[in-house]
């Protein structure tokens, strides 16, 4: 599925927001069905914090596989959205895009790093990144990087909508370099400046977050990229109201964590799950996206073979004589030389009857046209009904047939003789003058020139009285002396 547009000189064009299903997430209308879902989610998602609000502290007993298990999936998930963003960001060359897989990417990256700082993770008694703090502080860098990836998406969008990249390639470089630049930053001030870090975190109580205001700037943070998402399209496209989802679960996971102020908390776990959610949606989104993409190129390949199949019946259609039903010449030409290659190859002889019709003018002189069509539909159908399964027949001129057939080389000139007999025969007993000269070919040379010997056979049936059968023989070159 291609979503850039070209203008008539060649060069790029921004794609306009439209409601072509064929479109990109991020310049496709999204549906009436699509926003009300989205808006469910999020009073959900609200009704939910608000009756948690004053149980956030509840302490829950702790499950071992929860933490892993979260925060793997969550990892995978970033991970995955990054790639397929980019994707998108390479079909579309929409330069926004860059900054949402950036910031997905880094908040992957952040959480790979906040994996690794947790005591007792990997190996027991042992941290492997950081210090005391490092845990904490990786949970705030990770929350602000969806915040202001997605707040430097819509600004991107706000300034300029669905604007072009004139070089990928060195756009994806550029973003890589300051990509790699921040979470540098990143992991050097949790881990080479950790001495340094603020304390956020006192034996599992995070409280302090709030106070120093880490907290509350995450917050404002997913409330500016909102109303920043907001004025730039008033969420219009598939991908604006579900980013627009995502930061607010977003938002609601900071405002119950914080609510809840230690870890093991009612607050603490069901954060955790609108973390999650905020994780997987955009994620979910560009999978849909797959499937519908797969989906339609499923149903055009299945139009495209039905059409294929349409136009070869239309084709073999006008191939095939429209009075008698039998192949006209080209198609007549196909078939046999294919039935010529085949029996050459399993050793067998291959035949030509050529068949001309006898008295047929006289019948158009005398009765007309259309009467003659039913003379020559008759001598058609004489013909087919002589004919095995694996014979064909054809209808080469006006009142000229011709048959191809094989067999084994020592009976191939009995059988062919035999059958020329009988539709002589037959053809005579349509009455009214009627008759046939059959002229065979047994040679297996070229389809053009064993119905040219076979002609040429009928041309000696006829000199012999018509009505009967001739086997083609060479005839004697004169050798001219001086």
């Amino acid at each position: 599925m291609t979503y850039t547009r070209r203008a008539t000189d060649g060069s790029s064009v921004s794609p306009s927001l439209t409601a072509d299903q064929d479109a990109s997430p991020a310049t496709r209308i999204a549906s009436w069905t699509q926003r009300l879902t989205a808006m469910r989610i999020v009073a959900v998602l609200g009704v939910i914090t608000i009756i948690l609000s004053p149980f956030a502290q509840v302490k829950i007993p702790l499950v071992l596989a929860f933490l892993p298990a979260y925060q793997s999936i969550v990892i995978v998930a970033y991970l995955i959205t990054s790639y397929l963003i980019h994707m998108q960001f390479q079909a579309t060359r929409i330069v926004s895009l860059l900054h949402l897989s950036a910031a997905s990417l880094y908040t992957a990256g952040v959480l790979i790093a906040q994996f690794l700082s947790f005591p007792n993770a990997f190996i027991a008694n042992t941290q492997l990144l950081g210090g005391a703090q490092t845990t904490i502080w990786l949970w705030a860098y990770w929350h602000v990087g969806p915040a202001v990836g997605i707040l430097f998406y819509a600004w991107a969008e706000y300034r300029h909508p669905n604007r072009l990249s004139d070089n990928p390639d060195r756009s994806t470089m550029l973003t890589a370099l300051v990509l790699c630049a921040v979470f540098a930053f990143t992991i050097a001030s949790v881990t080479i400046f950790k001495k340094w870090l603020p304390v956020m975190d006192i034996n599992g109580d995070y409280s302090r977050a709030d106070v120093i205001g880490v907290a509350p700037a995450i917050q404002i943070a997913l409330a500016i990229s909102l109303l920043v998402l907001w004025r730039a399209s008033r969420l219009r496209t598939v991908l604006h109201v579900w980013l627009g989802v995502a930061v607010f679960a977003l938002f609601c996971d900071n405002a119950l964590t914080m609510m809840a102020g230690s870890r093991l908390t009612l607050g603490w776990y069901v954060g955790r799950a609108n973390a999650l959610l905020s994780a997987t949606l955009i994620m979910c989104v560009y999978l849909r996206e797959i499937r519908r993409a797969y989906m339609h190129t499923a149903m055009m390949a299945g139009k495209l073979i039905v059409s294929n199949a349409e136009l070869a019946i239309r084709v073999d259609e006008a191939r095939i004589d429209a009075l008698t039903k039998l192949p006209m010449r080209d198609m007549l030409l196909e078939q046999a030389d294919n039935m010529r290659m085949a029996s050459v190859e399993a050793g067998a002889g291959f035949a030509t009857l050529f068949i001309d019709l006898d008295g047929f003018k006289n019948i158009n002189d005398r009765f007309g046209h259309e009467h003659g069509d039913i003379v020559l539909i008759r001598a058609a159908d004489a013909v087919s009904s002589l004919l095995r399964e694996q014979d064909i027949a054809g209808r080469i001129g006006g009142d000229e047939f011709v048959v191809c057939l094989t067999a084994p080389g020592d009976n191939l000139q009995k059988i062919a003789t035999k059958l020329s007999e009988r539709i002589v025969e037959k053809i005579a007993k349509i009455g009214e003058g009627i008759g046939a000269s059959v002229g065979i070919s047994v040679s297996n040379t070229s389809i053009d020139e064993a119905i040219r010997q076979a002609d040429e056979a009928m041309y000696d049936s006829k000199k012999a009285g018509r009505n009967r059968s001739t086997i083609y023989r060479p005839k004697p070159q004169l050798v001219q002396h001086a």
